[in-house]
């Protein structure tokens, strides 16, 4: 079974769907890299996907087992959490859509609590 994981700040739990095609990957806008793995980043933005200040990255494994998820700064080298200012609540909209969008391609599957 796939990990699971957590985007810094917010309380749900993802993890890969067991029906996972590579297909749907490649809709989503995944991109394979030379390693075999697919990359994903979409630009968190209100205006203009230029001025971005943050991004969701995520990773899959190139045998679609083990999946990193996370939201980063502009350079995608710091973690940042949108999740606790209330001026990002745009943002934390977006962020919900892509998910829910990777959700219905299933691509991702939310855990629930026990």
């Amino acid at each position: 079974m796939a990990n699971t994981v957590m985007i810094n700040g917010d309380q749900r739990k993802f993890t890969l769907n067991p029906d996972i095609k590579l297909y749907a990957l490649i809709d989503a806008g995944f991109v394979k890299t030379n390693k075999g793995n697919y990359n994903y980043e979409h630009p968190l933005y209100n205006d203009s996907p230029y001025n971005a200040p943050t991004k969701l990255k995520m990773t899959i494994n190139k045998d679609l087992s083990h999946l990193t998820m996370v939201v980063t700064d502009r350079s995608g080298l710091q973690k940042v959490n949108i999740f606790k200012n209330k001026q990002l609540t745009p943002t934390v909209e977006l962020l919900d859509y892509i998910l829910k969008d990777l959700e219905e391609r299933n691509i991702l599957v939310e855990v629930k609590k026990d």
